[in-house]
């Protein structure tokens, strides 16, 4: 026999919090792939990844062109032509502050496109927190192309060479910010697990952007949210004073039948005044079935229960 009290929703509470887990790994761990892009491309090996330009075009790039948005969109009506030269056209990071930046999409012809699944950003990968690192490739010096993003959905080199990389000089209007758009070499799209390294330039003087993504390593921090649903259970002085647990039956002394599990009579020391039940665990049913728990939650040891005073036990599930 069970006996069951009803929790009052009024006081349940709902929370919510973000976490991160830091991910590492590399051109080989599963699904992680990259994609050599020619536009245009009449090399076999290239031309069937034009469909991966196209799409990228489309979905992303679209409204940060200036083919677009002077060129290309004369031949069009003027509603095709407002449709695509707003920023709501296409997926790219649209923010208050900072900007992504989207032109150098379409002044260079040769893309490499990483593709990181889901199962290892959740939501959406930490803005800020991702770092390319490439094996395969180096500098005179021994050093390896890193390319960082600038929190913003922009990709840029911390050690490309000056007088090789996309460092610009510092003159005139020139905006020679290392996350600059000038300086980027590619973007991130944060919530899509999409990494577009766009520069063709020269990373060193031996070494391009255009050769990096054969052999690396990706390091970023995945962000989820987990709702905390806290329930209050209340037990009232009069209630739950009773167990059916087994163990406290006993036959009597002047029985000659062993205990068994007909036996309906309590151990003597079990009916003192003084004795209460132990609770070890709590379980929520869904009302109207009472057969399988949906929630047990086990209590770190044994609590007497009070027959004096109500006693509050807080139970939180995280989803």
């Amino acid at each position: 026999m069970y006996v069951f009290g009803e929790i009052d929703k009024s006081s349940t509470i709902i929370e919510s919090n973000t976490v991160n887990y830091t991910q590492n790994l590399s051109a080989s761990s599963a699904g992680i792939q990259s994609v050599k892009i020619v536009k245009n491309s009449t090399i076999v090996d290239f031309a069937q990844n034009t469909n991966y330009w196209d799409s990228l075009n489309v979905l992303f790039y679209t409204s940060g062109s200036p083919v677009y948005s002077n060129t290309s969109l004369s031949s069009l009506n003027v509603v095709e032509a407002n449709k695509f030269s707003r920023p709501s056209s296409n997926l790219s990071i649209q923010q208050r502050i900072g900007e992504q930046y989207l032109t150098k999409y379409h002044n260079y012809n040769k893309i490499t496109l990483i593709p990181i699944p889901s199962k290892y950003y959740d939501e959406k990968i930490k803005q800020g927190s991702f770092e390319f690192t490439d094996l395969n490739n180096t500098d005179n010096d021994g050093n390896n192309p890193i390319i960082i993003d600038d929190g913003f959905g922009n990709l840029y080199s911390t050690n490309a060479n000056s007088n090789f990389g996309t460092l610009t000089a510092s003159h005139g209007s020139t905006n020679n910010s290392i996350s600059s758009s000038e300086n980027y070499v590619g973007n991130i799209f944060y919530d899509k697990g999409l990494v577009v390294l766009t520069e063709t330039g020269s990373w060193s003087g031996s070494v391009k952007y255009s050769d990096l993504g054969t052999n690396y390593s990706l390091k970023f921090d995945s962000v989820n949210t987990i709702n905390t649903h806290e329930y209050n259970v209340t037990l009232l002085p009069q209630d739950f004073n009773l167990t059916t647990n087994y163990s406290i039956r006993n036959v009597l002394t002047t029985d000659t039948e062993p205990l068994k599990l007909s036996t309906p009579f309590i151990g003597a020391m079990f009916t003192s005044s003084n004795w209460q039940p132990y609770i070890t665990k709590i379980k929520l049913y869904q009302d109207g079935d009472y057969d399988t728990p949906v929630i047990e939650a086990a209590l770190p040891k044994p609590i007497r229960k009070s027959d004096k005073i109500n006693m509050r036990f807080k139970i939180k599930l995280d989803i």
